[in-house]
């Protein structure tokens, strides 16, 4: 417990220390300034995606889905050229006229505060479960690593409060610092863990050979199943394009506190490369397979187990503080977040920017203690709705890429119909749990969405374009 003790308030201290310079406004600490560099927007973005799910999640796919595990780098990657493609067009308009939010960018680019509400309400229900899944996967780690799970409680508590701490003192500015210290020490882990089993758990006749004997057909994806082929086609192209169309509100800051849409461009050419840590996990899940010691429903802990098994004490110290800052440095880019979501969107329209910002700091501690009552009390209610995030936030895709074009030419109304149909398909999806064929239910809800649309902006032309509203602040 003290080693996770030692590395959670090593994460908040230089979280904490993220904040220079005297002046501190809600440009500051929502967007870092709008200052950020291409090496601070690069770990941001980073940040985003490597998280506790990327640390357990994927070797515990492995065991059920096989290679299907795959579909994160494969998403990922085709994500980045589309993001590659968008960002720099978002942060240029973001720089003219002040968003802090896709929320902002939609309400002013369609002129339609419903549209920028909606959207807003969509991506704190959706997000907020992001938050929640990663205190859970550290009490997880910290209950695993010490064998007791009062030390995980402990550790999620001292976790939510620190994050709490330095979000509130430093906002974006912590995020930025924290994630080149997450990013590190989550690179140097899975290396370690990697390493340790490559030399201590390598089968006699080498690790495939041993998957293909004991379970063969987790080395293709299979045409039918959980993990068949229409999930791993759907599932690839519904994250791919939501994270490509920047539908996630935690895209928005990286990209728009960047100081130039250069700075922004450039790491999608490096990102990429970037994506081929997330193959380790992949391959201690396939050491895990071969293991075959793994009891079922523990499959998220496959990693852990093998590293327990492997490692020696400091180097489990380093796994368990990598671990800790893929949960702290993602749950406090997502309180700001949500926080910003409520500030910018939710509260009056004429409220001053110092006011806003008290709401914004304001939200962050509601949203933190709502978040941590529901991780002690039901650690899987929100982590249900979690599978769901990108299924629903892709439905944002239209809307923001219609927004791009200088004058936008389809009606906030349209874009809502569609928007709303959308979800309709997921949320009714999830409840009868009915994915037809067994396609991802954000692909189906996409196809609906971009059919209302369409007919809705047949029937209802848009009038010529008014002049271009005055920016937002």
């Amino acid at each position: 417990m003290a080693t996770a003790l030692l590395g959670l308030v090593l994460i908040a201290v230089v979280g904490l220390l993220g904040r220079r310079g005297g002046g501190f406004d809600l440009a500051a600490w929502t967007v870092g300034g709008r200052r950020f560099g291409a090496v601070a927007t690069f770990f941001l973005q980073a940040g985003e995606i490597f998280t506790t799910f990327t640390f357990l999640g994927i070797s515990g796919l492995v065991l059920g889905g096989g290679v299907a595990a795959m579909y994160m780098p494969s998403y990922l990657v085709l994500g980045y050229v589309g993001m590659f493609l968008v960002a720099p067009l978002v942060w240029r308009l973001g720089k003219r006229h002040g968003y802090r939010t896709n929320s902002d960018y939609l309400r002013h680019r369609f002129r339609s505060p419903v549209l920028g509400g909606l959207t807003a309400v969509l991506a704190i229900v959706f997000f907020m479960p992001v938050i929640q899944v990663q205190l859970v996967g550290l009490g997880t780690i910290v209950s695993f690593m010490t064998g007791d799970e009062r030390t995980g409680t402990a550790s999620v508590v001292v976790a939510m409060l620190l994050v709490l701490l330095f979000v509130l003192w430093s906002g974006l500015h912590g995020v930025a610092a924290t994630s080149y210290l997450k990013d590190v020490l989550m690179v140097v882990a899975l290396l370690v863990i990697a390493g340790g089993v490559l030399l201590a758990r390598q089968p006699e006749d080498g690790l495939f050979t041993a998957v293909f004997r004991g379970a063969r057909e987790l080395l293709t994806i299979q045409p039918a199943g959980s993990y068949g082929t229409a999930w791993y086609v759907s599932s690839i192209l519904v994250s791919a394009a939501g994270f490509g169309a920047m539908t996630l509100p935690s895209s928005w800051p990286a990209v728009l506190s960047g100081r130039s849409s250069k700075a922004v461009a450039s790491n999608h050419v490096f990102l990429p490369l970037y994506t081929v840590a997330v193959a380790i996990p992949v391959l201690v899940g396939f050491y895990a397979v071969a293991d075959a010691t793994t009891p079922a429903g523990a499959e998220n802990a496959a990693l852990l187990e093998l590293a327990q098994r492997t490692l020696s004490a400091p180097l489990l110290a380093v796994v368990l503080i990598g671990g800790a800052a893929c949960a702290m440095v993602p749950a406090a880019g997502g309180l700001i977040c949500v926080a910003t979501l409520v500030s910018s969107n939710l509260v009056p329209s004429g409220m001053a920017e110092g006011a806003r910002l008290r709401a914004s700091r304001i939200t962050a501690a509601v949203v933190s203690v709502l978040v941590l009552a529901l991780t002690l009390g039901r650690p899987d209610l929100m982590a249900n709705l979690y599978l769901l995030t990108y299924s629903g936030m892709i439905q944002l895709a239209p809307a923001n890429l219609l927004a791009l074009r200088e004058p936008v030419s389809v009606r906030s109304s349209a874009v809502l119909a569609g928007l709303v149909a959308g979800e309709c398909v997921v949320l009714v999806s999830a409840v009868l749990q009915v994915n037809p064929f067994g396609v991802n239910s954000g692909l189906t809800g996409l196809a609906v969405n971009l059919l209302v649309l369409g007919v809705a902006a047949a029937v209802r032309r848009r009038s010529p374009a008014p002049p271009e509203p005055a920016p937002i602040g």
